[in-house]
């Protein structure tokens, strides 16, 4: 197994976070605004709704037939628009024993099927993203087996950061490159934590602040990515500028960029 430097995982180990919408939303902005070819996979195949927010509602192929081995791999592919394309998921994947060998070999056998699948895919996008099943079950780890890079997607709540510290730490003691942290729903309460105490206390960039939006919940609702439907609000203005940190070279290098060498680096 490979890592792939333009294969990014997008993990929350807490649940109602804003992962899959963060996932959405980066994938649109850098396909529409910057004209990225990207490939956009729901890897979480338990409670999937990544498809949901880009009313893709009852795929006839999804990430299930990779893992099961019913469909050719370019057929399983959704031609969101001319840059996106996206690979939904739906049904929950059988576990049948919970024992630890059990469930080793299973983490096994889906990373073995994932780097078939990107084996095929990683040359003819700029950047595959993975939206992974919030904490530590089968399909979050399997995941981050395979995936060269990862953002870890958070709020600014204690409980939050104390697990997203776990992810953290077993990123790195899997030397899995971390490209930052995105904090989500950032309403600038008191009790909030502040971006300098998270970078401080977990040792991490936070590359974006998304601010709280009742609109992604409209947007949610409608089925079309909040940079779409509201392109100018402030959420949608952070998500664009977490795009652009992934592809804009500018004084500073992107973080996307610093991941890339830190994998080669084996750290």
């Amino acid at each position: 197994m490979v890592r792939r430097a333009n294969v990014l995982a997008i993990m929350s180990p807490k649940g109602g976070v804003g992962k899959t919408v963060t996932a959405v939303n980066l994938a649109v902005a850098l396909a529409e605004k910057f004209h990225k070819k990207i490939l956009l996979i729901d890897t979480n195949v338990s409670t999937a709704s990544l498809g949901l927010h880009l009313n893709i509602l009852y795929p006839k192929t999804t990430i299930n037939d990779v893992v099961e081995k019913r469909k050719s791999l370019w057929g399983i592919l959704h031609y969101y628009s001319e840059n996106l394309h996206v690979i939904p998921a739906s049904i929950k994947i059988k576990k049948e024993k919970r024992n630890p060998q059990h469930m080793l070999k299973e983490i096994y056998d889906i990373v073995e099927k994932y780097d078939s699948l990107l084996d095929q895919f990683y040359k003819h996008y700029d950047l595959i993203i993975m939206d992974c099943a919030p904490g530590f079950d089968i399909e979050s780890l399997a995941t981050m087996q395979i995936a060269g890079g990862l953002i870890v997607v958070t709020n600014p709540e204690y409980p939050s950061i104390v697990s997203a510290a776990k992810c953290i730490e077993y990123a790195r003691h899997s030397k899995m490159p971390v490209g930052g942290m995105v904090l989500t729903k950032v309403r600038n309460k008191r009790h909030e934590l502040k971006k300098e105490e998270i970078e401080k206390a977990l040792k991490i960039k936070v590359v974006q602040e998304i601010p709280y939006d009742k609109r992604i919940s409209e947007s949610i609702n409608k089925r079309v990515p909040l940079v779409l439907l509201k392109p100018f609000s402030k959420a949608s203005r952070a998500y664009k500028r977490l795009a652009a940190g992934l592809v804009e070279s500018n004084k500073k290098e992107s973080f996307f960029s610093r991941f890339r060498k830190a994998l080669k680096r084996g750290k």
